[in-house]
């Protein structure tokens, strides 16, 4: 025999104000963690570009000139920046975003998730899908700076203009194909064959399905490696790839600030399955109400 349906509404009311309550918390605590994050995240990104223009591609960099490296050098940190605002937004109440544009700033095919509304912090259920959302959005931004700075570098003629786009994007894939060999934080170093750029560049033209032309991309690069028995034709390249757990190890005040990020969630979680529970036991309540009002002895 279940509940009766009056305690178990009331049990479901208690959760969602605990929902509220623990969803003004995670509020709270992510504007400190991005508080935090923010200043991290820019000097971990610049860092990356630092390493690329000198130790990686320091002839490419040489050959510009005092002016173009200075600009270079500016548009790269206002990249950063307005990147970095547009993520901050998500986690206000009023839920607006940034359309901010810049002539001189790269465009590319990634765009950003819309905001998430407050409002989902009424039930346990919403407040999990918002925080499993913020957290998408924090990795897809991180995904979103490092191919805006490879693009930009690679426009200014510092990277290879061949690249295979898979790996501008910072497709994870391709961090697993390739990897940190560089040992340098949020850098990716890989090594191909010359001929998967062709490939790579045909695919790209072919096939409209972009997670499936990324996977065939690096399946064609691999092919290529494998295939390449003369030195001459395996290149290693380099581009930037913004990890987040590289980005939060750089900064201990980060990383405890995404303990507490990471305990509250855990609490979101426990107390979701105890809403998803309490929904059943109504459903269940409701259905025995439902079948005894329904029910007739035989005459």
């Amino acid at each position: 025999m279940a509940k009766p349906i009056e305690q178990v509404e009331q049990d479901l009311h208690q959760l969602r104000t605990t929902s509220r309550e623990l969803g003004r918390e995670l509020t709270a605590a992510y504007r400190s963690y991005f508080g935090c994050f923010a200043p991290t995240l820019k000097q971990q990104s610049i860092q990356g570009c630092y390493h690329l223009c000198t130790n990686f591609y320091p002839e490419a960099f040489l050959k510009i000139n005092y002016d173009r490296r200075a600009q270079l050098l500016k548009t790269l940190q206002r990249v950063i920046s307005n990147a970095i605002a547009d993520l901050s937004v998500h986690i206000e109440s009023s839920g607006s975003t940034s359309n901010s544009e810049n002539d001189d700033e790269p465009t590319g095919e990634l765009t950003a998730m819309p905001a998430i509304p407050i409002d989902w912090f009424e039930t346990p259920s919403s407040l999990s899908t918002w925080q499993r959302n913020l957290e998408e959005e924090l990795n897809h931004s991180l995904k979103e700076i490092s191919y805006k700075l490879n693009v930009l570098l690679q426009q200014a003629q510092i990277m290879p203009s061949d690249i295979p786009k898979p790996i501008l994007e910072a497709n994870p894939e391709a961090d697993r194909q390739g990897g940190n060999t560089a040992n340098i934080p949020n850098l990716l170093s890989v090594l191909i064959g010359k001929n998967s750029n062709q490939r790579s560049a045909e695919l790209d033209e072919d096939d409209d399905d972009e997670e499936e032309d990324a996977e065939d991309a690096l399946d064609a690069m691999m092919e290529n490696l494998i295939q390449a028995r003369d030195p001459a034709q395996i290149i290693q390249i380099h581009s930037l790839y913004l990890r987040l757990t590289e980005v939060e190890f750089s900064n201990v005040t980060v990383l405890s600030l995404r303990k507490n990020i990471s305990q509250l969630a855990n609490k979101v979680k426990i107390l979701n399955r105890e809403y998803m529970h309490k929904q059943q036991e109504l459903k269940i309540a409701e259905a025995e109400a439902a079948w005894r009002n329904s029910w007739f002895e035989n005459p």
